[in-house]
């Protein structure tokens, strides 16, 4: 138990959001993507290279663990449970943003990608 700052409880409501929007995105990139392979005119090479199997369980363990963190922050209940789902979330972050480096497509607004991460735990350490 520990009693959650005002910091860390709006953080974690956009942890939350991120999370749902995250797992819909994921969804609707993974439905959507064989209906863009039959409009003439669009290559979506490079759009199915990215959405491979371990992209997709990422995506989804991530966004999962977001919302879960989110939930786990704002209540306040379990700081056990903060740090491994907070620590999941993380972990994810850096190998994806990692991948996009060694892709070739990495720019300096990866570090923007860092800010809620940041705060939230930020806010975690003021809380406990």
């Amino acid at each position: 138990m520990f009693k959650p700052k005002t910091l860390l409880k709006v953080v974690s409501i956009l942890m939350i959001i991120g999370g749902v929007f995250g797992l819909a995105g994921t969804a609707l990139s993974y439905i959507m993507l064989p209906k863009l392979t039959d409009v003439p005119g669009i290559d979506v090479s490079m759009i199915q290279s990215t959405l491979t199997p371990l992209n997709l369980i990422m995506s989804l363990v991530s966004s999962v663990c977001a919302a879960a963190a989110g939930f786990f922050g704002f209540s306040g209940r379990s700081a056990k449970w903060v740090v491994i789902t907070a620590g999941i979330y993380t972990a994810l972050l850096i190998i994806s943003v990692i991948q996009t480096v060694m892709s070739g497509m990495g720019t300096a607004f990866l570090i923007v990608d860092f800010i809620v991460p940041a705060l939230y735990w930020w806010g975690f350490y003021q809380s406990k």
